[in-house]
C-alpha cells in the first residue's frame, strides 16, 4: 500500500484524487491531507510517506488589477512554498514528489509541442514556472519528481472557465461558431493518471489531456445537448469574435481567452513506456458526468424487442469516433494447466482483431504460466496485445480488478480459465453494443456438464432482479462501469454484486439472444456438497440485501441452489 500526503487541504484536485483512489483503487493507497495555510505542516513527519502530492497554490489571478502585494503573495505560495515542501520531502527520504504545474507556463502559445520552450506572460504563470523548474532540479535517483502541466481541468464542482461556459451553454439561444482548438482534461482522467504514476513511482514531465481536442463552440454545444437545452451555433457571430480579439482591455482579453487556440500535440500526452491509458471517459461522457445528466436507466431498457430505436438507444457508439474500439479480455488463473489452453485458443481464434488479452495468474504451482507463455508468438502474429502477470493476489476478483486496471480497452470482457468463447463472440458483442448504444450487455450461454452433455441458458433481463437469466461469461461492459464498480473482494459472487449495481445505475443494458460462450459446470460455484450450497445461498442473499432488495429474495436463493442440485444429479 502506498502512503500519500496531499498538501492542500480541501483543494478541488486533491479532494477528487482521494475520492477516486478510494473508489477505484481500494487497498492500494492510504491518503492523508495537510493544510499549508499556517506553519504547522513543517512539523509533520514526511518520512512515513511514499509520495507527496503537492496541489497547494493560488490560481485564477486577475492579472489586470493585481497589486504588488498580490504578486508577492503568488510567488510566496506558488513558488517558495512549493520549493520548501519539495526540499523537506527530499530530506525526509520520500521517494516521489508530484507537483501540479500548469499549461500556463507556455504563456498562451497556441500549439505546444515537445520543442516548445515555456515563456510565461504574467506573474501567475511565472510563479508556476519557477516552481516547476525548481522542483525538477531536486530530482535524482532516490527522489523522483513528477511535474504535470495540465490544460484546463473540469469536472463536477470545478472552478474557472468551464462553469462560465456551462452557464452560457444552458441559457443562450445562439453561440458563435469559431474553429479554435483547445486541450482539456476531465478530472477523473487526471485522477486515473495520478493513480498510475504514483503506483509506479514515476518521475518526469507529463502533459495529461483528454483524447480529443475541442473548439469552444463544440464544447458549448455538447454541454447544451447534455443539459437538454437547444442552442444554435452560427457563423454569423464569428466576425464579431474576430474583431473582439483585437480590442484592448477586458473585451479583448475575454475573446482571446475564450476563443483562442491552446493545445498540446496529442503524442505528448501518452505516458511513454507505461503500457496503459488513463482516459476513463471521452468528451461526451465526461460532460454528462460533470453536468449530472443521466441517460435512460437500465429499467427503461429491459427488452431488445422492437429494435434499438424502439428502446430509445439512439445508436450511440461504444467509443466515439472509433469504428473498431479496443476490447480487453481478461482471464484469471491459478493452477489451470488442464483447461487453460482451450480458453486461450478461444480468444486467439476470435474473428475480431482489435483486442488485447490479459492473463492474470495467482502464482500457479503447475505449468499454467508456461502454457500461457507458449502462445506469445501466435498472439503477436495476429497483432493482439498479450500480457501475462503472475503474482500473489487476494483471490479471483482481486485478480480481475487488477486485469481491468492494467487494460486499455473501451470495452471489457472476462472469460474464466475453464470456460471458452465462441469464435465470433467478441465481434458480435461489439457490433451489438454499437447498434444498441448500450453500456452493458450479456448473451446466451452454453452450460457444459461433467459428462460432456450441455444445455442452453438463455439470457433474459427480468423485471425482478435475479441471476436466472444473467450469464457472467458472456458479459461485455464499457470500461467506465468497471472503474465505477470494482469487484468488492467479499465473496464468490462478487460478479453478481457487480451485476446488481449495474442494474441499479444509470447504465443502459441490452440482451443478445445468441450463444457467445461455454461454461464448465465443475467449478466451486457448482460444488455439490450441502454445506457449500448453503454457503452460496447465504452469500447470494446477503448481496441482495446489501443492494437494497427485500427479504423475499431468500426464496430465490433457495430455488437457485436447488436447481443446481437437480442438474448435477441428472448429469
Amino acid at each position: 500500500m502506498k502512503r500519500i500526503l496531499v498538501t492542500g487541504k480541501n483543494s478541488y484536485i486533491g479532494t477528487a484524487f482521494i475520492r477516486y483512489a478510494e473508489t477505484y483503487y481500494p487497498g492500494e493507497f492510504r491518503t492523508d491531507t495537510v493544510s499549508m495555510r499556517d506553519g504547522a505542516w513543517r512539523e509533520l513527519d514526511f518520512s512515513v510517506y511514499d509520495t507527496i502530492f503537492h496541489v497547494a497554490g493560488l490560481a485564477h489571478a486577475d492579472i489586470g488589477h493585481a497589486t504588488e502585494e498580490m504578486r508577492r503573495n503568488y510567488y510566496a505560495v506558488n513558488t517558495e512554498l512549493t520549493l520548501e515542501a519539495a526540499g523537506k520531502a527530499k530530506a525526509a527520504g520520500v521517494r516521489q514528489f508530484v507537483f501540479m504545474s500548469s499549461m500556463i507556463v507556455y504563456g498562451g502559445q497556441e500549439h505546444v509541442t515537445e520543442d516548445t520552450v515555456p515563456r510565461p506572460l504574467n506573474f501567475y504563470g511565472d510563479s508556476k514556472w519557477k516552481a516547476d523548474s525548481g522542483v525538477r532540479e531536486l530530482a535524482d535517483d532516490r527522489f523522483r519528481v513528477a511535474v504535470l502541466r495540465p490544460p484546463m481541468i473540469y469536472g463536477k464542482g470545478s472552478r474557472g472557465n468551464y462553469p462560465v461556459l456551462a452557464k452560457m451553454a444552458k441559457k443562450l439561444p445562439v453561440f458563435p461558431k469559431v474553429n479554435n482548438r483547445r486541450s482539456m482534461l476531465y478530472i477523473e482522467n487526471l485522477c486515473e493518471f495520478l493513480c498510475r504514476i504514483m503506483l509506479e513511482g514515476r518521475g518526469g514531465i507529463f502533459f495529461p489531456q483528454n483524447a480529443e481536442t475541442v473548439s469552444t463552440s463544440e464544447l458549448v454545444k455538447e454541454i447544451a445537448e447534455c443539459s437538454g437545452h437547444r442552442i444554435r451555433v452560427t457563423p454569423l457571430l464569428t466576425p464579431a469574435i474576430a474583431l473582439g480579439k483585437h480590442m484592448p482591455g477586458k473585451i479583448g482579453d475575454l475573446c482571446r481567452k475564450a476563443f483562442g487556440s491552446c493545445w498540446y500535440e496529442p503524442k505528448m500526452s501518452v505516458a511513454e513506456g507505461a503500457g496503459w491509458d488513463y482516459r476513463v471517459a471521452d468528451l461526451r461522457e465526461s460532460i454528462r458526468r460533470t453536468e449530472g445528466v443521466a441517460p435512460k436507466s437500465a429499467r427503461q431498457c429491459l427488452k431488445q424487442e422492437g429494435g434499438p430505436e424502439a428502446a430509445g438507444y439512439g445508436g450511440r457508439r461504444v467509443s466515439a469516433g472509433d469504428s473498431e474500439p479496443l476490447v480487453s479480455i481478461t482471464t484469471v488463473t491459478r493452477n489451470s494447466s488442464k483447461t487453460l489452453a482451450r480458453t486461450i485458443e478461444s480468444v486467439l481464434n476470435q474473428t475480431y482483431s482489435n483486442m488485447e488479452y490479459l492473463i492474470i495468474d495467482g502464482c500457479s504451482g503447475d505449468s499454467t504460466v508456461e502454457i500461457a507463455e507458449s502462445y506469445r508468438e501466435k498472439f503477436a502474429a495476429r497483432g493482439i496485445i498479450y500480457t501475462i502477470v503472475s503474482e500473489a493476489d487476494r483471490g479471483m476478483y482481486d485478480a480481475i480488478n487488477k486485469g481491468i486496471r492494467l487494460s486499455h480497452g473501451a470495452i471489457i470482457g472476462n472469460i474464466n480459465s475453464d470456460d471458452w468463447y465462441e469464435p465470433e463472440a467478441v465481434e458480435k458483442a461489439v457490433h451489438f453494443m454499437e447498434k444498441t448504444g448500450c453500456d452493458y450487455m450479456y448473451a446466451d450461454l452454453r452450460m457444459v456438464k461433467a459428462d460432456g452433455t450441455s444445455f442452453l441458458k438463455q439470457a433474459k433481463l427480468q423485471k425482478p432482479a435475479t441471476s436466472r437469466g444473467w450469464n457472467h461469461p458472456t458479459q461485455f461492459a464499457r470500461r467506465e462501469l468497471h472503474l465505477r464498480y470494482p469487484y468488492k473482494l467479499e465473496s464468490l459472487h462478487d460478479d453478481f454484486d457487480f451485476f446488481l449495481k449495474v442494474r441499479k445505475s444509470d447504465a443502459r443494458i441490452a440482451i443478445l439472444n445468441e450463444t457467445l460462450a461455454n461454461f464448465t459446470m465443475e467449478g466451486i460455484s457448482h460444488e455439490r456438497k450441502l454445506r457449500a450450497a448453503l454457503a452460496r445461498g447465504k452469500c447470494r442473499y446477503r448481496i441482495y440485501r446489501n443492494n437494497g432488495y427485500s427479504r423475499w429474495y431468500l426464496l430465490e436463493c433457495i430455488l437457485i441452489e436447488g436447481a443446481k442440485f437437480v442438474l448435477h444429479f441428472n448429469s
